[in-house]
């Protein structure tokens, strides 16, 4: 099952140049610098380090590590120290309080970085209970078939689909003898996914329940949050962006060159204890949904998204009357900026509102899901405004969409288990 890892650490004074140059170097050759190569990492998907600076200089400047890996944080945070220790100290090294043996103590590494991390608000991944070893078997296993049909194109024609399946079959089966490869059936997990289902409709069922038996103290709660939120909206003041905004930090000379982007946004809460509590209950909505309903590479109908998070980050200074919150979101997506945006857009407008909405000039909003998002040209330029640059980001399926994993992996579990004509003929199609 892959996992979210936030890890967010305050840079030390005096070490933001060595910060800078170390992330320069990694961005400069992902595969073949000196500091820290990505792809060594074992068990990642995507991961990235940012720098989130305040833009009112009052907050620290941040170095964040986002990663989407598989298995638990502690045993991660242990495989990472070992397979990369000198690149971690070189990024990390430059943060408060940093063990001083650096990644080689494993256990001081792994208690500081789980001492940082921030659990998400909410988490979605396009291809649940999927590990980055399937990904990268699955891809091979297409790939294989791939290369027997073309070899064999003219003696498979005319042959009926179950010969058709035996002949790809045996085939895998020996070059899954030479290379290593895994094809053993697998089923899609539908058992799990409804058995969660039935727990959130267990769990909705005993929240109304006792809503109604608490009707006396639940209606006027309700009915003040809604009276309050109404208020506020009428009265929030949203952002004016009369031209598109520019782009000093060159984000647009970043994107689409490859398949896939990356997209790094932070943001301020809207001040006082309601829109924060508010935010949360909306990110807890969407978590649940992520991890019950939209399991199967959609998003509430958006299909290019990888992994996507949300981060509340609290303001935790002593003495301040009124902090300021922030909200990080990472997202890994195919296809360009532009199409991203419009997607959720057209999509999720409703459930994106619900977000944003309650964070410092968002376009104006009605109950809490209505308008916002939809006002597309403001909500582009305030996207792009709060977007900050990523200074390093990698890939573990570079050329590969959603779309794509998902079919990959659809293929290979079939692969080497009987099915009905039907299934058989949709098997082949998906070739």
């Amino acid at each position: 099952m892959s996992r979210a890892l936030t890890i967010i650490a305050e840079i030390a004074p005096g070490a933001r140049p060595a910060l800078d140059a170390a992330l320069a170097t990694i961005a400069a050759d992902l595969h073949g610098n000196d500091v820290l190569r990505p792809g060594t990492l074992p068990a990642t998907h995507f991961c990235r380090w940012v720098i989130v600076d305040d833009r009112r200089g009052e907050l620290p400047a941040l170095l964040v590590m986002e990663s989407n890996h598989d298995g638990d944080a502690r045993g991660y945070l242990a495989a990472l120290a070992a397979a990369a220790p000198a690149g971690l100290d070189a990024l990390f090294g430059c943060c408060v309080a940093y063990p001083a043996a650096g990644a080689a103590d494993a256990a001081a590494f792994v208690a500081w970085a789980r001492a940082r991390s921030h659990r998400a608000a909410a988490f979605y991944r396009a291809y649940p209970g999927v590990t980055q070893a399937q990904v990268v078997n699955d891809a091979a296993v297409h790939d294989g078939i791939r290369a027997f049909l073309d070899a064999h194109r003219d003696e498979l024609i005319g042959l009926a689909p179950v010969e058709v399946h035996a002949r790809i079959r045996a085939h895998l089966r020996e070059l899954a003898r030479h290379r290593g490869l895994d094809i053993t059936p697998q089923g899609d997990g539908e058992a799990a996914i409804a058995l969660r289902k039935v727990g959130v409709y267990v769990a909705v069922a005993v929240a109304l329940v006792l809503a109604l038996a608490l009707l006396p103290v639940t209606a006027p709660l309700f009915a003040w949050a809604y009276v309050t939120m109404r208020r506020k909206e009428q009265t929030d003041v949203p952002a004016r962006y009369p031209h598109p905004v520019r782009d000093p930090d060159g984000l647009r000379a970043d994107e689409d060159h490859v398949i896939q982007n990356q997209l790094t946004h932070v943001v301020d809460v809207k001040p006082g204890r309601f829109r924060l509590g508010l935010l949360r209950v909306v990110l807890f909505a969407i978590d649940v949904l992520a991890r019950v309903w939209f399991v199967r590479g959609d998003l509430g109908g958006i299909v290019t998204i990888h992994f996507a998070r949300w981060v509340v980050l609290p303001d935790r200074r002593p003495g301040i009357a009124t902090p300021r919150h922030r909200l990080l979101f990472f997202s890994n997506y195919d296809g360009s900026w532009e199409a991203y945006l419009g997607e959720f857009i057209d999509r999720a407008s409703g459930g994106l509102t619900a977000v944003w909405s309650n964070t410092d000039g968002f376009p104006r909003t009605t109950k809490l899901k209505e308008q916002g998002a939809d006002d597309e040209e403001t909500f582009k330029n305030w996207t792009r405004d709060h977007q900050i640059p990523t200074q390093v980001w990698w890939s573990g399926v570079p050329t590969a969409t959603v779309q794509n994993v998902r079919n990959d992996v659809w293929i290979r579990r079939r692969l080497d288990r009987p099915m009905t004509e039907p299934e058989l003929d949709q098997w082949l199609s998906q070739l």
